[in-house]
């Protein structure tokens, strides 16, 4: 029987993250998986400007991450770093009838938080609908300048990108259908040098932040610290809710205490996502390692559910 390949990728300041998967029965197995780090300063994450600044380099680095999984595929999935882009959480007071209305509408809730004079690509998803007319909804923003430089890469590395998102919601894509996270939760994931919380209530995202960190467990308590004071205002309901940390670093002891601080909890720490993954264990990576590809298996299982 022929089964498709499906990869997935993220890229980082620091390098590549990549995953080949495909469909086995109800779940995915995985084929592979491969990491390469990059040159300091070959991409450096930007808002306002294309963040690549070795093209060639990252051309060649694509093709040798990508190349030994393909296996003749060539659409990819690709997770960015949330600090390319923003991200918000809007309530719009009533509906609109098309994506292209969708598109205006927010464009000019957002026109005074986007960059300047900088056009933008948006994607959006409605989180709610509500009897009186009212909805909820995800909104990701990325100018084109920076987005159109990825693709042109990838395209000229030989792949054809199908979804590009960001880092963050992948990591939780990753693990949504492998723990039992429960209905009002917050995930904490350090991943590299970025920081992101969410906070579900109801199974439904009610707060996004992601801030770029460097190695360094008093940043990240000092960050969370200060995320705390106005996330406890405005979710007090979530106060004492399970809170779940992801991480990739090596040392996650002292990452866990700085967590179990600024919460006043304890967190769960979550296992690798490849842990129940066929094949898993023929991956030559650490710990640290598997943890680090939660976003490449997200946004490549996002390819999975789109294809279906």
């Amino acid at each position: 029987m022929f089964f498709r390949n499906y990869l997935g990728m993220e890229i980082r300041g620091d390098g590549l993250r990549a995953v080949a998967a495909r469909r086995a029965g109800g779940g995915v197995a995985l084929l592979g998986g491969q990491t390469l780090d990059f040159s300091p300063g070959a991409v450096v994450p930007n808002v306002k400007t294309p963040n690549i600044l070795k093209p060639e380099m990252f051309v060649e680095c694509v093709r040798e991450v990508l190349l030994p999984l393909a296996k003749g595929e060539n659409r990819i999935a690709v997770a960015l770093p949330d600090t390319v882009g923003q991200v918000f959480l809007l309530e719009l007071d009533a509906p609109f009838t098309h994506h292209k209305e969708g598109e205006k509408i927010l464009l000019w809730h957002l026109k005074d938080l986007l960059p300047e004079p900088m056009k933008v690509s948006l994607s959006f998803q409605v989180l709610e609908k509500r009897d009186s007319g009212s909805q909820r909804l995800l909104v990701s923003a990325i100018a084109r300048p920076v987005l159109e430089q990825y693709e042109e890469l990838l395209v000229r590395a030989g792949f054809a990108p199908a979804v590009i998102d960001f880092q963050a919601l992948n990591i939780f894509n990753a693990y949504r259908s492998r723990v039992e996270l429960g209905s009002d939760f917050i995930l904490v994931a350090v991943v590299g040098s970025q920081l992101s919380l969410l906070a579900f209530e109801n199974l439904k995202l009610v707060f996004y932040r992601v801030k770029a960190v460097p190695r360094d467990v008093d940043r990240v308590f000092q960050e969370l610290n200060r995320t705390m004071i106005g996330f406890r205002r405005a979710h007090g309901s979530l106060h004492r809710c399970m809170v779940y940390l992801q991480t990739d670093w090596e040392q996650t002891e002292p990452l866990r205490e700085a967590v179990a601080a600024a919460f006043d909890q304890e967190p769960e720490i979550l296992p690798t996502p490849l842990q129940k993954l066929a094949n898993a264990k023929q991956l030559t990576l650490s710990a640290a390692g598997q943890q680090g590809m939660a976003a490449a298996l997200g946004v490549a299982e996002r390819l999975i559910q789109r294809v279906s």
